[in-house]
């Protein structure tokens, strides 16, 4: 099986492409084989320019913690400079966004989480 050669909604943003690949995976967790039967699902309903744009748009939204925590061990105990402003201020900034996705995640019901999850174009249930 291949990938659609053309889209069956043309138009959609890579938010949405990123929720639709978030859900049929995450339907393919229940199969004997799951990495081929979440395959056979995105081939069925993407093309391969759409998988593309859905999985670098995941991508983006992962925190590279490990980057961060470099750049704040380089620099050290210097905390009067710039860059160690910006430092604290980004793992702030990430810490309350890991607080808002939990929250948007285990909202269940309780209020309308597609539309809270597309004002910070987070895919909600997409974080490991």
């Amino acid at each position: 099986m291949t990938f659609l050669q053309e889209s069956s909604n043309p138009g959609r943003t890579d938010w949405e492409l990123a929720r639709l690949a978030v859900h049929l995976r995450g339907y393919a967790k229940y199969a004997d084989d799951p990495e081929t039967d979440a395959a056979q699902r995105l081939e069925e309903a993407f093309t391969q320019d759409e998988v593309r744009r859905a999985d670098a748009f995941l991508e983006a939204g992962y925190q590279d913690a490990d980057r961060l925590a470099a750049i704040a061990a380089r620099l050290g105990n210097d905390t009067a400079t710039d860059e160690a402003w910006l430092v604290q201020q980004l793992a702030t900034a990430w810490m309350r966004l890991d607080e808002l996705r939990d929250r948007i995640d285990d909202g269940g019901s309780l209020m309308a989480n597609t539309h809270v999850a597309s004002a910070i174009d987070y895919v909600r249930g997409s974080r490991p």
